[in-house]
């Protein structure tokens, strides 16, 4: 006859076997494999969002209102930061929880606590003085091929080029119209290469700040996370030897 017993506390002394190997160390290995996948995850779509950020920056530097432009991307930059804050909230954390969960470990509710984000400061960037590389040369040269296009155009109107004081006032008035519309053109080429260059070295910036910031939070996390798993797996180490202490002597007896 089959002795039921028996075969209960036997396989009741496997599942405990079992559950000691699990608390033989490798949470730990599975902590850092899960911290290396978010950080992956992250990295993509921090490049993904700072990618299509700096296609719509392009946009509106070379467009319409840029006067908007920092504030506009520093707006941004801070949505990506809680992008990544949801993406290690709402992937990381209930994976590092199936560690535990696993193997039965008992920690706080809200364990693990996530450490909080810094968001990148970009708008800095922007308020850096720059100098436009040869703005002041080129413009030189500019102005001055503007000032003689109106000269060179008088003979295209039926009008000599050295038409005396006659033509003074015709000429000047060209000339002077053409240098406003020179100067105003590449005030505005220089204003916006300047603010593209100041774009991109915030976009830079913030792409260094977040991968920096995403490394500090998972070492943090790996720290403390780690540290409280050791803790829980030896308590439930503990229990789990009693336990089988416990059961020797009933399959002796049986």
């Amino acid at each position: 006859m089959t002795d039921r017993y028996a075969d209960a506390v036997r396989a009741r002394r496997a599942e405990l076997r079992a559950e000691r190997a699990a608390l033989s160390g490798s949470h730990r290995v599975e902590l850092r494999s899960e911290l290396a996948l978010a950080r992956l995850a992250v990295a993509d779509l921090v490049a993904t969002a700072l990618r299509q950020l700096a296609r719509e920056v392009r946009e509106r530097v070379a467009g319409g209102d840029r006067t908007r432009v920092p504030a506009d991307v520093a707006t941004a930059v801070a949505a990506i930061s809680d992008a990544v804050d949801d993406e290690l909230s709402g992937a990381l954390v209930p994976a590092v929880r199936r560690i535990a969960g696993v193997r039965r470990l008992v920690l706080p509710d809200g364990w693990p606590e996530l450490p909080p984000s810094r968001t990148p400061a970009v708008e800095d960037v922007f308020a850096r003085p720059r100098t436009p590389l040869l703005a002041g040369a080129l413009e030189g040269i500019t102005l001055w091929r503007t000032a003689l296009v109106p000269v060179a155009a008088l003979p295209l109107l039926g009008l000599p080029v050295l038409g005396g004081p006659a033509l003074a006032p015709l000429a000047i008035g060209v000339t002077v119209a053409g240098l406003v519309v020179a100067v105003r053109h590449r005030r505005a080429h220089v204003e916006r290469a300047v603010l593209q260059r100041a774009a991109d070295e915030a976009l830079a910036a913030a792409r260094a700040q977040l991968d920096a910031d995403v490394a500090r939070r998972l070492l943090e996390l790996e720290r403390a996370a780690g540290a409280e798993l050791d803790d829980a797996v030896q308590r439930r180490r503990v229990v789990v030897e009693a336990e089988l202490r416990e059961l020797s002597p009933a399959v002796a007896g049986a």
